[in-house]
């Protein structure tokens, strides 16, 4: 299982043929909504027909999966593939004369034994194959438009944009959405608020998507682009949904740009949802190749003390030959022997923080 979109959820309490390895905790999810959003719906009565609102049922059924969702992202999260004895209850809240609808998901997380992976999950609403409503084919024209106009780099991102290309995937626009981070981030005039929001959209709308996919468009940003901070917000990404991949990790670290090497060293140090034995070997092989690959690029020399004739170690730094204190940091481009800065992660800090999370797994998986 690799992304929580991979985990099962049923609403019986056992799977028949299958066994049951262990149960982990109870595990729910809760979506609230406004009534302000299903009244705005009934503004338009061009949308009801026969007694139903197409609108409202869709809107429905967008909470309802999000909801499904959300209680998967908890189960992934603590190493579960299967949520047994789903149940959805939906309440009302109000108070202050204002009211809201609250949708809950419970379930009990579990992990399933090897090969369960055809039982069937609860998905999304599927729609008939021979039949085209109306609303998906104003669906489909919109999103046709979406990804025409992220082409022409004319796409207006509004809140509505957002929700629609992470709500529906449309992977589709990630280059646009990324070349517009990066300048975002590089402009001095916009305003600090606008770009963290941004950030934000961004963060929500790779979460959305397909593990796998996740992983090739963030890696594959990281490898194409020199916008420092740009590369610098996708990696927070990264750390923040705990998106590390031994395979990606590794071509970074042994890439022949330096400062692609830099990244793949900060990533390793970084996080997977949950791990297993077979992690602990990929980590001993991604300590190796940082072992090999970061070596000291300053020359160390020795130098005679004045009034002395002892001498200490020094070294002198690639961009400037002078004699710079062991530990110490060049004053004239600010990094040190291996070419680092104050403020990045050496290979050191790397490998300790490596170390210590190996030390835990250990305990751990043994």
């Amino acid at each position: 299982m690799r992304s929580k979109r991979d985990v099962l959820v049923l609403t019986t309490s056992s799977i028949e043929g299958r066994k049951i390895k262990s149960y982990l905790k109870p595990v729910s999810a809760h979506v609230v909504a406004g009534t302000n959003m299903f009244k705005d719906l009934f503004a338009s009565f061009s949308d009801i027909f026969g007694g139903r609102s197409q609108t409202y049922q869709r809107e429905l059924s967008a909470i309802y999966n999000e909801a499904i969702e959300a209680i998967k992202a908890a189960a992934f999260n603590i190493g579960a593939n299967c949520i047994l004895g789903l149940k959805i209850d939906i309440d009302e809240i109000s108070g202050g004369g204002k009211s809201m609808f609250m949708i809950t998901a419970v379930g009990t997380a579990a992990v399933l034994e090897e090969g369960t992976e055809n039982i069937p999950r609860v998905t999304q609403f599927e729609h008939n194959p021979d039949i085209v409503s109306l609303d998906r084919l104003t669906f489909l024209n919109k999103r046709k438009s979406i990804i025409e106009e992220a082409n022409a780099e004319t796409l207006r991102l509004t809140d509505d944009i957002w929700n629609l290309i992470t709500a529906h995937q449309v992977t589709e626009v990630a280059p646009y959405l990324f070349k517009k981070c990066s300048s975002i981030l590089a402009s001095t005039e916009i305003a600090t608020a606008t770009q963290t929001k941004y950030q934000e959209f961004l963060t929500r709308y790779i979460d959305a998507l397909p593990h796998e996919t996740k992983i090739d468009l963030l890696y594959s940003a990281i490898e194409q682009h020199a916008n420092a901070e740009f590369i610098k917000q996708i990696s927070n990404i990264l750390q923040q949904l705990h998106l590390l991949d031994f395979d990606r990790c590794r071509q970074l670290l042994e890439h022949n740009d330096f400062n692609k090497q830099k990244v793949g060293l900060k990533i390793a140090t970084f996080d997977k949802p949950h791990y297993d034995k077979e992690d602990l070997r990929q980590f001993e092989h991604i300590k190796q190749i940082i072992e090999s690959v970061f070596k000291e690029r300053g020359m160390r020399v020795m130098k005679k003390q004045l009034l002395s004739s002892k001498e200490r170690e020094v070294w002198n730094c690639e961009c400037k030959k002078n004699n710079i204190e062991m530990g110490v940091v060049c004053d004239n481009c600010g990094k040190d022997i291996y070419g680092f800065t104050n403020n990045e992660t050496g290979p050191a800090a790397a490998l300790d923080l490596i170390n210590n999370k190996v030390g835990l797994l250990v305990k751990c998986l043994n």
